[in-house]
């Protein structure tokens, strides 16, 4: 069912906010459990499988194989609600919306995603509206494909790794490899000039992982800068400025082709409504092992926007949303929590057009491969890209959001 928050009843049993993968993924789990009563908040009427839009921006896919509507993936038997959350009373168990109206729930699943830090990086609307600056993360994949093609020879091209938090950090990375295979397929590999500004002290908490990207950046010759942020967006002169976080030292970068990843953090009415991180993140504030609130046990949280101590992906979904249904129901029944989620996550990063490292991990930095134990986990394989991007999207679209996996 689809309706605007105004033309329907405002108290529902349970009370999604966000529309994207783990709220989708969230409502149909808990139907499928037996809770019959299920709103979801989302504004959007078209849902994107994000994950293939670093394919989009490598030439490899088209847009219209990560769209669909949003109609279409709400589960049956859910309220969609075509509004959006602006703030949250815990204690009164309401959910304010930008229509002005007010739902009722008796638990709410937060899963509201990520927005850009305006107030940390300022300028990046208008820096995305100029002609070298594109960024699969801010819905301009296509513009990455266009760029990647048009660079000029002896064109330096500029890559960003924001800090944390960043939906899958491995995905930041994806830019730049699938550009450079195909600058290697059109023989300008070496006439382009690659520089990846990493503002964090490793690319991933997982060193066996960390080292291996790095040798494949070390192969195609990519200057790799550490603990390094974007402080400056200056497209009118395609230079960037960024900021030393060792010494403070600040300097400029020119580009012909800028992929930003802006840093981002938690919607700022999580904040406001007392349910989010004290730190600059601002996501909400709940137990990493178990997905409920540290403060208010009818609010769960799920995905990108949640402090879960883990690197934030869509496989780092599937658990996340497993084990937060688990543990909602096993609290109805008057039980503690039955599931516990040890931060397993992938951040699977294609190291040519054809080839990938699947990059599973947990938490504490140990690798968590599925592959039968006898294969190196490291290396790329031509089979892992293929199920990253024929396999997966199906799996989302048949499985995923309908809650069967």
């Amino acid at each position: 069912m689809t309706a605007s928050a105004g033309n329907v009843g405002t108290t529902f049993d349970v009370v999604v906010v966000g529309g994207g993968n783990g709220g989708i993924s969230a409502a149909a789990r808990l139907l499928k459990k037996g809770v019959t009563d299920v709103a979801v908040l989302e504004p959007n009427a078209v849902h994107t499988y994000r994950p293939l839009l670093s394919y989009v921006g490598g030439g490899l896919a088209d847009m219209r194989s990560a769209e669909r509507t949003q109609r279409s993936v709400t589960p049956k038997g859910c309220t969609w609600l075509r509004d959006s959350a602006v703030g949250v009373d815990a204690e009164a168990r309401t959910v304010r919306c930008a229509s002005g109206h007010e739902l009722h729930y008796r638990d709410l699943v937060l899963a509201p995603g990520l927005v850009p830090d305006s107030d940390e990086l300022p300028g990046v609307d208008t820096a995305m509206d100029s002609p070298a600056v594109a960024s699969n993360y801010l819905d301009a994949a296509d513009k990455t494909w266009d760029l990647v093609q048009r660079i000029p020879v002896g064109g330096h091209a500029v890559f960003t790794v924001p800090r944390p938090p960043v939906s899958c950090t491995g995905t930041t990375m994806k830019p730049l490899f699938l550009a450079a295979a195909h600058w290697s397929r059109t023989r300008r590999l070496s006439d382009v000039e690659m520089t990846l500004v990493v503002d964090r002290p490793t690319l991933l908490d997982a060193p066996a992982l960390d080292g291996k990207i790095r040798a494949e950046l070390h192969r195609l010759g990519v200057k790799v800068l550490d603990e390094t942020g974007v402080t400056g967006l200056f497209p009118a002169d395609r230079h960037i400025t960024v900021t030393d976080r060792r010494d403070g030292t600040v300097r400029p970068i020119p580009y012909d082709l800028l992929h930003l990843v802006p840093p981002f953090r938690g919607p700022r009415w999580l904040g406001a409504s007392g349910l989010a991180t004290d730190d600059a993140a601002g996501v909400t504030d709940v137990d990493p092992a178990t997905m409920r609130h540290r403060r208010h046990p009818n609010v769960w949280g799920v995905g990108d926007a949640a402090s879960v101590s883990t690197d934030p992906s869509g496989g780092a979904l599937r658990p996340q949303v497993s084990i937060m249904v688990d543990n909602l129901l096993a609290a109805r029944a008057g039980r503690t929590t039955v599931s516990d989620y040890d931060g397993y996550t992938v951040a699977p990063i294609a190291t040519d057009a054809r080839h990938l490292i699947a990059g599973e991990f947990t938490r504490d930095g140990a690798l968590a491969s599925s592959l039968p134990s006898f294969l190196d986990p490291l290396k790329p394989r031509r089979t892992a890209w293929a199920f990253d991007r024929f396999g997966l999207p199906q799996v989302y679209w048949n499985l995923l959001l309908r809650g069967r996996v």
